[in-house]
């Protein structure tokens, strides 16, 4: 879980992330009007097995990511020696587990990496472990949504991994998880897991004017309920970059803890995932409680 701390920041030229409302109103952006409106999650409960009919609102989520912590989760594409296998695949990973991945495509002449799974969105971890909960889709296990390790932003599956165990392993990706032998993960990389989850609220409260959630990377209630009613096909406005960046802060102590003030006076509320400070939009309202930290089994997920 997420954990609020009290940063004093040095200037950057990110852009003025100065206490404000939750999510000022937003303006048109590239995916037009704020709007919330189409095929709610939770209708593929029971209707579905592939986590691709999220794959639209997945993707907003994973660039808001990039937006909020620019290099720890970028996309990749096929190239030679990386394959996609299905259409699920989200290719997103962190700067340098892409680095390290591409190494080790280029090392490795003449074979093909067919990867089955990438980044995982809280959307798509929430569709996962409700199919395991209701018994379908032939799902033994599954972790609980903001749990799954493909949540970390540095993890892969891949269908023939026997093929690629030692050239991945001398390129930084290890075959770490016992039991779950399709599964590789860049453990220099942090683990950024709960970056999604504040992605998909930034989203919603972009989105849904009347409505406002926390802002905090926790997945509660308010953000469970949310996640449901979400559009599988996107929300109206998607990922903006500038409101919220990476900050690298002077000081960081407590919360409750008074350690001076931004230039103005102003203070700032913000989260750390994976060792990594982001600064929120602003402050936002009493937030969405969250679920314990312990990591839960996983379906190789």
């Amino acid at each position: 879980m997420l954990r609020w701390l009290l940063l004093v920041f040095a200037v950057s030229a990110c852009g003025d992330d100065a206490p404000v409302d939750p999510t000022p109103d937003a303006p048109p952006g590239p995916g037009g009007n704020p709007s919330i409106a189409g095929t709610p999650v939770s209708s593929f409960e029971t209707s579905s097995c592939a986590t691709s009919v999220v794959l639209a609102l997945s993707t907003q989520i994973a660039e808001e990511v990039d937006c909020i912590m620019p290099g720890q989760l970028v996309p990749f594409a096929e190239t030679t020696g990386i394959r996609f296998s299905g259409s699920a695949v989200l290719p997103y990973i962190s700067q340098a587990a892409k680095t390290d991945l591409l190494a080790a495509a280029a090392a490795a002449t003449g074979r093909t990496m067919s990867i089955t799974s990438g980044f995982r969105t809280v959307v798509q971890q929430y569709l996962l472990f409700r199919w395991f909960q209701l018994g379908r889709c032939g799902i033994p296990a599954a972790a609980e949504p903001g749990r799954s390790n493909h949540e970390s932003g540095r993890a892969l599956d891949m269908s023939n991994y026997n093929e690629w165990i030692s050239t991945l392993a001398a390129h930084g990706w290890s075959h770490n998880i016992p039991g779950d032998p399709v599964h590789f993960e860049h453990l220099a990389s942090p683990d950024i897991r709960g970056a999604d989850i504040l992605a998909f609220q930034r989203l919603w409260n972009r989105n849904a004017l009347d409505d406002q959630i926390a802002e905090d990377g926790d997945y509660g209630p308010a953000t469970e309920t949310r996640l449901k009613m979400a559009p599988a096909e996107g929300f109206g406005i998607g990922a903006i970059c500038g409101s919220a960046r990476l900050r690298e802060p002077t000081e960081r102590v407590e919360l409750g803890v008074d350690p001076g003030a931004l230039p103005g006076g102003e203070r700032v509320h913000a989260p750390v995932i994976g060792g990594v400070h982001v600064v929120p939009d602003g402050v936002v309202p009493t937030g969405s409680a969250g679920v314990a930290a312990d990591r839960a089994p996983e379906c190789g997920h």
